[in-house]
């Protein structure tokens, strides 16, 4: 094999891509437009409050007043947890019942319809003295979980101060009842250990995401690239100056660099100012701005190059039998199914690191990139399974390629038919001197 060959390919490549307009262009804009998606989002939620006229019918004669000071209250308390998620501002009007209760609701059914009001609160003492206390809350809409969430603290306030009066007991002590206990977590690592606070998870989780969508972009363009060079019939004339290995290890060679310039430029933009905005901002501002240790991103480079030859000698040996993107759909499954069963199993690993669904997720080779490099960002992974996670992709990786390399030789030349799984079987075993077994039939 001569290498020298197979890096002027990488340069070819490489070189190719990098200067167009269009990879500038995704590279540079990406992040932005996620930060933009974000801060579109936190904007969104600001402004999910706005004025809210609720009429309540207040049959017990003495909640109204309390409720209408405790929702003042609650508000205050949520706009002061959270930068991001305020809830609306309630204005309160008590409506007495007139007839029936059955006629006063019909009324307000029409208003809030008229959109005069917002919405109508009915305590009544029959809900109330149930078993499982209810009152109930009509709206043109109740799927404004903020809102809602408001209401029922403070009527739930109300009650538990109204209960506690009843039996004679102070009414601040309910204050100190409802006041909950921060924990504090505290990572134990071989250095020691440090607090750990949400913010860090979810910059790792979007670093998880980011390796997660580009195994599908880098591969799709190996294999993308493949099609339209025997397409388009410029293989016949590489091939005759490189070895068809050369050029296969060329062209994954090549594209990966062109992945690891963008995540070069993307963890620039992130170590200042997106992965920490985000994260903050995501986590209402209570969560702090996560520290992305080196180690983090060195795991996520390292797994993301060996995930990367992984995927991309799976991709290069479905796209070298194949003559059109159409034909090669029917093994495209194969690798979006392995990508997506990582996916499928990150809640598992960031509730239990250590547990035996995410150690064994972690050591298959398909998964380990992905469930790996999240274990390493929640956790600190015995040393010995990242060492045996990296030497298993290492295996994997040098056997799928071995094997793309001789369905590549043969396939790259191969026009005419679609080949059958047999067919390209038969490649793998086909040792130069023998006749192919063609995917074309003589005429």
């Amino acid at each position: 094999m001569n290498w020298r060959k197979t890096f002027a390919i990488v340069r070819r490549e490489y070189v190719e891509k990098v200067r167009t307009k269009a990879f500038w262009v995704a590279t540079l804009l990406i992040p932005f437009l996620f930060l933009a998606y974000i801060g579109i989002q936190i904007v969104a939620s600001r402004k999910t409050g706005g004025e809210r006229h609720l009429v309540v019918i207040d049959r017990t004669g003495t909640m109204f007043e309390p409720l209408r000071r405790e929702l003042a209250e609650v508000e205050a308390e949520q706009r002061q947890a959270s930068a991001t998620t305020h809830g609306p501002h309630w204005t309160l009007t008590q409506r007495p019942v007139s007839g029936s209760l059955d006629e006063t609701k019909e009324q307000l059914r029409k208003e809030v319809l008229a959109k005069k009001i917002n919405g109508y609160l009915v305590l009544d003492p029959a809900g109330l003295a149930k078993e499982k206390e209810e009152v109930e809350y009509y709206s043109t809409t109740v799927s404004d979980y903020i809102a809602l969430n408001q209401l029922e603290r403070a009527i739930n306030r109300v009650r538990m101060r109204e209960k506690m009066k009843a039996r004679g007991l102070p009414a601040d002590l309910a204050g100190d009842l409802e006041k909950r206990v921060d924990l504090r977590a505290f990572k134990v690592t071989e250095k020691g250990a440090s607090e750990e606070k949400g913010a860090g998870i979810i910059a790792a989780i979007v670093l998880f995401f980011l390796m997660y969508s580009t195994f599908f972009m880098y591969g799709a363009q190996v294999m993308r690239g493949v099609i339209e060079e025997k397409s388009s019939r410029i293989v016949e004339i590489v091939i005759a100056s490189v070895r068809p290995i050369e050029l296969m290890l060329g062209k994954i060679i090549g594209i990966g660099l062109v992945g690891l310039t963008q995540y070069f430029v993307w963890s620039i933009v992130a170590m200042n100012l997106s992965l920490p905005g985000v994260a903050a901002m995501v986590s209402g501002g209570d969560l702090g701005v996560p520290h992305l240790p080196l180690s983090m991103l060195g795991y996520f480079m390292l797994y993301f190059v060996l995930g990367y030859f992984l995927f991309a000698s799976v991709y290069t040996a479905i796209s070298a039998p194949f003559n059109t993107d159409q034909e090669a759909q029917q093994l495209m499954m194969i690798p979006i199914v392995l990508v997506v069963g990582s996916a499928a199993v990150y809640p598992a690993v960031i509730n239990n690191p250590t547990g035996g669904v995410a150690v064994f997720f972690s050591l298959f080779p398909f998964t380990a990139p992905l469930v790996m490099f999240l274990r390493t960002a929640v956790s600190e992974p015995p040393a010995w399974q990242i060492v045996l996670s990296i030497v298993l992709l290492l295996l994997t990786t040098t056997g799928l390629a071995w094997f793309a390399g001789r369905i590549y030789r043969v396939g790259i030349l191969m026009y005419g038919k679609k080949p059958t799984i047999p067919e390209i079987l038969r490649w793998v075993r086909y040792s130069p001197g023998k006749v192919a077994q063609p995917a074309t039939r003589p005429s």
